[in-house]
């Protein structure tokens, strides 16, 4: 009977762990792309954070809301290292700057949250990262996070681009991806291309008025030469009178 007890607990344990981890190792990505703009909202939840940096500083097995906001630094630098970007086939960071958002209710006022409550507490990191000067093509993304969260993690990856929505999942074995915007119509070369065409009708339309101008002026001295012969002819008759 003991034993029976004792297999019981020790499959309950398992069981908890197992779905605990489960629930752990759960991310997801969301990417909106724009011709010149884009925006990478990454989530996590306590229990993957404090596996990419040190949260609970006085070491007490619980994360107060101090702590975790004095962790949004190393959290924003982990994440621009290990989430490798490139956009055009040219490597470049996530952003400068992250916003940190607690997906959880009254969260600035929540009292120290224990172990038992990482995997329940989710924090969106969202990066923005702007390309003025060119439009952007294509963009490759890989997850160098694997071997801090173990094999277990999946990311669920959507991308959005207007209606266009694209899932694809990340893991230790497909850790990345590269996704081809195929955007068509950019504003900024339409309005490049304008301007050279705008800039083409003024310079005929000045062609047109100084070729009007030189064949007034033409006109108008042939008139003055045909003038003064008609005087010159009109000396000569009243000379011979």
């Amino acid at each position: 009977m003991m034993r029976k007890i004792a297999v019981f607990a020790l499959l309950s344990v398992s069981l908890c762990q197992t779905a605990r981890a489960h629930v752990a190792d759960e991310s997801s990505l969301r990417v909106k792309a724009e011709p010149h703009r884009l925006e990478t909202r990454l989530t996590f939840n306590l229990f993957t954070l404090t596996r990419f940096v040190k949260i609970d500083s006085d070491g007490d097995t619980k994360i107060s809301m101090a702590e975790l906001t004095a962790a949004e630094p190393g959290i924003v630098d982990y994440l621009n290292k290990h989430v490798r970007l490139r956009i055009n086939q040219q490597k470049t960071a996530l952003g400068a700057e992250a916003r940190l958002a607690w997906l959880w209710p009254n969260a600035m006022k929540s009292p120290p949250m224990t172990e038992l409550e990482y995997t329940a507490r989710n924090v969106d990191v969202t990066f923005v990262h702007e390309v003025k000067d060119r439009l952007i093509e294509s963009l490759w993304i890989e997850f160098d996070i694997f071997e801090q969260t173990g094999p277990l993690q999946t990311i669920r990856g959507v991308f959005e681009q207007g209606d266009l929505v694209t899932e694809m999942p990340f893991s230790a074995q497909e850790p990345e991806f590269l996704y081809a915007t195929g955007f068509a119509d950019d504003p900024f070369i339409k309005d490049a291309e304008s301007k050279p065409a705008t800039a083409s009708r003024g310079q005929r339309w000045w062609m047109v008025r100084a070729m009007v101008l030189m064949a007034l002026l033409v006109l108008g001295r042939r008139t003055v030469l045909a003038a003064r012969a008609r005087k010159a002819v009109t000396r000569r008759r009243r000379a011979r009178r």
